[in-house]
């Protein structure tokens, strides 16, 4: 009996032992469905980073975009101040807009040259804007100038001369012997070098429209380039003649300018 009993406490000691072993080792197999999950969920916040880090190159790139020309060597950025050109010598000019004849009705520039002229003919309404020519040494540019503010809450309109261009429109002639937009000579340009110049990948959007079928304007097409980066319409409009050679731009920026 004494015999039975030793046997017997022998098994049992044995026993947990060996159940003891299994579940240390079980304890240390590492869990593959927690390891599947860490891995997936440090591939999605690299995945996430990564899609953050391209929106915001992408955003940085399209912010970065110089928006301006170069007429005659000197560069132009835009928007800018019309005291700026002012100081460089520029000056409004008396005579009547007339860079978007023929391509724009007889009554564009009568509506449009005074469209937002306070009534005493010396500002801009709020959000508002005219057209003028600015003329320096026989050179003329056609400009929109804006007021870029949007309430009356300090005063019912802006002078002038306060005023900021948000626009030129240039075209060769013998007083604009060279016209440049991002070091490119306007008349090197062509509709592919625009589309690589301004891909649709970075949000701009192509509107070449065909102008062949009315030969009086002296137009084959006119290529409309555009981006509504933070909503700010920011435009380049490209004119090419019936031989297909770049002679015209508008370039447009809505950007508010910083004081």
């Amino acid at each position: 009996m004494k015999n039975f009993l030793i046997l017997t406490l022998c098994f049992l000691l044995t026993f947990s032992m060996t159940a003891c072993g299994k579940e240390d080792t079980t304890s240390n197999i590492p869990d593959n469905s927690e390891l599947a999950l860490n891995t997936t969920s440090s591939e999605v916040t690299k995945d996430v980073n990564s899609s953050e880090e391209m929106d915001s190159e992408n955003e940085m790139k399209q912010d970065n975009i110089e928006f301006g020309l170069t007429i005659n060597d000197t560069y132009y950025p835009i928007p800018i101040t019309l005291k700026q050109f002012v100081d460089e010598g520029w000056s409004i000019s008396d005579k009547t807009p007339y860079f978007l004849n023929p391509m724009v009705g007889e009554d564009y520039y009568e509506m449009r040259t005074n469209w937002s002229l306070s009534k005493n003919g010396e500002g801009i309404l709020p959000g508002g804007s005219i057209i003028r020519l600015l003329e320096k040494d026989g050179v003329l540019l056609e400009v929109t100038i804006t007021n870029q503010a949007t309430t009356e809450e300090t005063e019912p309109y802006q002078k002038i001369e306060d005023g900021v261009i948000d626009s030129i429109t240039v075209f060769y002639d013998e007083a604009h012997t060279s016209i440049k937009l991002n070091d490119r000579e306007l008349n090197s340009l062509t509709p592919d070098i625009l589309i690589k110049d301004y891909p649709v990948s970075d949000g701009w959007v192509h509107c070449p429209n065909n102008y062949r079928d009315y030969p009086e304007f002296g137009v084959s097409t006119v290529h409309d380039i555009s981006n509504d980066l933070d909503q700010c319409n920011r435009s380049i409009t490209v004119y090419f003649d019936l031989e297909n050679s770049a002679f015209k731009i508008t370039v447009l920026n809505e950007t508010p300018l910083e004081n």
